[in-house]
């Protein structure tokens, strides 16, 4: 049994001692405590490896950027919790540390904020098959949050002085939401489709 569901299981059972749960209602209650420990765990990683590369500050900035924008651009999702720990690694340690050296031209950065702004304002908010985006009121929420939040993140950037770590974060996340991108990576777009619209 994996570390993360034993460790929701204990939980469930320590902290939630409603004998009358029912058994689909305990279900849903331990996948939700173990796909929080999970994420937990994987962010704590990739700042653990930044740190080990001297980044930390970069990366977590940019993930913290990028985390907050997809609370509603939503997006694609690794099959696997191994692949999507490596494509974390990959994104938020490798990319900055490749990037860290780079002078970045202010307009270039401007450019790259308002792209994803667009790519926001576009494709935003991005299903999967697992979680399609039904209601047609709560996807337009989503939607113009998504802009508003790329750019809190642009105007953030501007007033650091053009730091472009609060730029790649939301740039990320509009890679991750384009059809683009889906395609590329073998992924059903616009799932809710598929279904009747609320």
């Amino acid at each position: 049994m994996p570390l993360y569901h034993r460790l929701s299981v204990w939980l469930t059972d320590t902290y939630l001692q409603d004998n009358d749960m029912e058994e689909e209602k305990r279900s849903c209650v331990l996948y939700y405590i173990e796909n929080m420990l999970a994420g937990a765990g994987k962010i704590l990683l990739v700042l653990i490896t930044a740190a080990l590369f001297g980044i930390f500050t970069e990366t977590a900035a940019m993930l913290l950027s990028y985390t907050v924008v997809r609370q509603k651009a939503f997006g694609w999702h690794a099959r696997k919790s191994l692949h999507c720990t490596l494509v974390s690694l990959l994104c938020f340690v490798f990319v900055p540390l490749l990037l860290q050296e780079v002078e970045w031209n202010r307009f270039l950065l401007v450019g790259i904020g308002l792209l994803s702004l667009t790519l926001s304002a576009r494709y935003a908010p991005a299903d999967t098959e697992y979680n399609p985006l039904v209601n047609r009121k709560f996807r337009r929420a989503c939607k113009i949050k998504a802009v508003l939040l790329n750019a809190v993140f642009l105007l953030i950037s501007v007033v650091l002085g053009f730091n472009q770590w609060f730029i790649f974060g939301p740039f990320l996340e509009a890679i991750v939401i384009t059809p683009l991108f889906y395609s590329i990576m073998r992924r059903s777009y616009a799932n809710y489709e598929q279904y009747q619209e609320c």
